[in-house]
């Protein structure tokens, strides 16, 4: 897998199911401002709610062919593997499918991240402990404090003005 960071701002995410996990993704696209829809009969109660708010859509039954249609990213989080792969299996070469069940039938993983000011870093144990990528990132990330995010966001202003000036 190749790590990139996209641009998912009104992105079309599909998240199948309505469990920990797929609130936890949903979560993650809705922090990065992407167009989230939710299949699944049963959801959380952060889903129902969220619902509920239209802030996001969910529709509350078994997903179709039809359903994974016009969704740029599809998140297959089910309790049922044999569905997550079927998932993946129907998307189109198009689209990015991650498998929360069975990572390697996606073509999409999702590391942990965090992001401080302008300075994003992704970690990634390729599915073989989510824990320990977490850890990891949570590591990474205390050894930057407040002083380090200024000088960054000032670089980044520096570099902006030299571009305008070219």
């Amino acid at each position: 897998m190749l790590p990139l960071h996209i641009n998912v701002t009104d992105k079309k995410v599909l998240i199948v199911g309505g469990g920990k996990i797929a609130t936890r993704r949903l979560q993650t696209f809705l922090n990065e401002g992407a167009t989230i829809r939710v299949v699944s009969p049963e959801a959380s109660k952060e889903i129902e709610e969220l619902a509920e708010t239209g802030v996001i859509q969910w529709e509350q039954k078994e997903i179709t062919i039809e359903d994974l249609n016009s969704a740029s990213i599809i998140i297959a989080a089910t309790n049922h593997p044999e569905i997550n792969e079927w998932i993946a299996e129907k998307a189109s070469e198009h689209q990015l499918v991650n498998v929360v069940s069975s990572a390697e039938k996606g073509n999409l993983t999702i590391p942990k991240f965090v992001t401080k000011g302008r300075l994003t870093f992704s970690v990634s144990t390729n599915g073989a402990s989510p824990l320990l990528a977490k850890q990891i990132c949570e590591q990474i990330g205390n050894q930057f404090d407040e002083e380090f995010i200024s000088e960054l966001n000032r670089m980044y202003e520096e570099r902006q003005n030299k571009k305008r000036n070219f």
